[in-house]
């Protein structure tokens, strides 16, 4: 189960990532609007959020194609704790409209912050209830 979420969410990131290097940085300031966001979406997308999101594609392009099971799971796991931390971190500091509030150069806008924690629990879930125990033949 692991390796699939892995596949799944490598492709997903890998989306993510490539759209928001596509829509622009939230730093730069258009009409007095953070670019970043997609139609009338607010998403106050970064390039450090867009690295970030590549990066955990690789991760899991790495685990879902390259890692066996076990470790799939261990690597899916810690992708979903970290999605799961950086929702909360946006949930206790949310971005405003004028896209002013940010911590290291990453914007968290609700949507996104929605978009971690579903990826985040699917993640955990997904590494937790697919691990299986090997029996040690001996």
């Amino acid at each position: 189960m692991a390796r699939l979420y892995a596949q799944f969410g490598a492709v997903v990131f890998l989306t993510v990532g490539l759209g928001g290097l596509l829509t622009g940085d939230a730093g730069t300031l258009l009409h007095h609007q953070p670019e970043g966001n997609l139609g009338p979406m607010a998403l106050h997308l970064t390039y450090v959020r867009d690295v970030l999101d590549l990066v955990i594609a690789g991760v899991l392009a790495f685990a879902g194609f390259r890692v066996p099971e076990r470790i799939a799971a261990e690597i899916v796991l810690t992708v979903g704790v970290v999605l799961l931390l950086l929702a909360l971190i946006g949930f206790v500091n949310p971005d405003d409209a004028t896209g002013t509030r940010s911590i290291a150069g990453v914007h968290f806008t609700m949507v996104m912050n929605i978009f971690d924690v579903i990826t985040g629990a699917l993640g955990v879930l997904c590494a937790v209830g697919g691990a299986t125990t090997e029996t040690v033949a001996g």
